[in-house]
């Protein structure tokens, strides 16, 4: 069971970032809370990569060569993020400081590192059905990657904050979702899971209509699971405009004035200002003058 509490724990972790990083956004948090969590998870995620690898050393045959070396290879990501959640920490202490786009900047260096830890992990048993699932957490690894260079350049924006938070979400409930699929009796029908050590393992299909059949219904759960982050999204929102729409002297998300307001300038402003005459009533209007001025000369004028 280290692989579904591994998992699991790794998953709550995330959902608990991702709901932290998006009230910050709309409440009074401390600014050092996310940090301090995603500091500790990846001194989790260190410890747990090195205890794994030195139990599977010890543990080890010649028929798993791989099982040693293997959780070493999560070091690099779980070093980029204690290295993004620690420079943060110090910049808001005034300790180191540090501009906001070096600190966007590590942090998309660390989704970039997870991504390329779960699609190369791939290579390792290409018809394993836990590739299904590490293909689709790439999803959410992107989007992370996404919002992280878009706050490169919006800096002070919430929206990349809002969008990370997102795929953090998405995240930690998709690795909540492997170690039940993959670790527990939950896992699709004709499909087993065999260990070749403690961190290399391997769901194994019986045929080809199970790999088909267990691969739809690792879709379906993720697409669930989209779905489920949407409705939540939007209610989030919705209560969050709502907030903002009461108050702020009558203004909504993002400055908004409500229109009553311009239909009560409206009508203070007279109507005399107003015509429907046109630019050819006007001159029609106009009186005509004479194409040539009589301008006398000596006491003489010009003949008419």
């Amino acid at each position: 069971m280290a692989g579904f509490f591994a998992y699991a724990i790794g998953g709550v972790g995330f959902l608990i970032i991702a709901a932290i990083e998006s009230l910050s956004v709309a409440l009074p948090l401390s600014r050092s809370l996310p940090f301090v969590f995603a500091a500790f998870l990846s001194i989790l995620a260190v410890a747990h990569s090195v205890l794994i690898s030195v139990l599977s050393a010890l543990a080890s045959s010649s028929a798993d060569p791989i099982g040693s070396p293997l959780p070493l290879s999560s070091l690099p990501v779980a070093a980029f993020f204690l290295l993004f959640a620690l420079s943060s920490l110090l910049s808001l202490s005034d300790l180191l400081p540090l501009p906001s786009t070096l600190l966007h900047f590590l942090s998309l260096s660390a989704f970039i590192q997870e991504f390329l830890l779960f699609r190369l992990r791939s290579n390792k048993d290409p018809d394993g059905l836990e590739n299904r699932y590490f293909d689709l957490l790439l999803v959410p690894i992107l989007l992370c990657a996404g919002a992280s260079l878009l706050a490169i350049s919006r800096p002070r924006s919430p929206f990349p904050r809002l969008a990370r938070a997102a795929g953090l979400a998405l995240q930690g409930s998709w690795f909540l979702q492997m170690a039940f699929s993959l670790f527990t009796s939950l896992v699709a029908h004709g499909c087993v899971l065999r260990r070749g050590s403690r961190a290399n393992f391997t769901v194994v299909c019986h045929g080809h209509a199970d790999i088909h059949r267990s691969s739809a219904i690792a879709t379906l759960q993720f697409n669930c699971h989209l779905a489920g982050l949407v409705t939540v999204a939007v209610g989030f929102y919705a209560i969050l405009g709502g907030k903002n729409g009461s108050g702020g002297g009558g203004r909504g998300i993002g400055g908004y004035r409500a229109i009553n307001k311009e239909l009560h300038r409206m009508e203070h402003i007279s109507t005399s200002r107003f015509t429907l005459d046109s630019d050819e009533d006007e001159e029609t209007n106009m009186p005509k003058q004479d194409a040539a001025v009589s301008v006398p000369m000596n006491g003489f004028g010009a003949a008419h």
